[in-house]
C-alpha cells in the first residue's frame, strides 16, 4: 500500500526530501550530538597535546600519582 505525497518545489528549494520514522530521526539525532561531543574532545586534546600540557602515563597506577 503506496501513498504518494506531492510536495511543491518551492517549498523544498529543489532539493530531495527522505522521511523517516521519528523514533529514528531522534536516535539519529542522539547519533550526532555524541558524535559532535567525541569531535569537540578530540580537538581539545589535541590542542593540549600541542600545548604540551598532556602527561605521559606507563600504567594505570601513575594516574594516582
Amino acid at each position: 500500500m503506496g501513498v504518494t505525497l506531492a510536495i511543491p518545489k518551492r517549498i523544498t528549494s529543489g532539493d530531495d526530501l527522505i522521511v523517516v520514522r521519528r523514533q529514528e530521526y531522534e536516535l539519529l539525532q542522539k547519533h550526532l550530538a555524541e558524535a559532535m561531543d567525541v569531535l569537540v574532545k578530540i580537538r581539545k586534546g589535541e590542542k593540549e597535546l600541542k600545548e604540551d600540557k598532556t602527561k605521559v602515563i606507563k600504567s594505570l597506577a601513575d594516574l594516582r600519582s
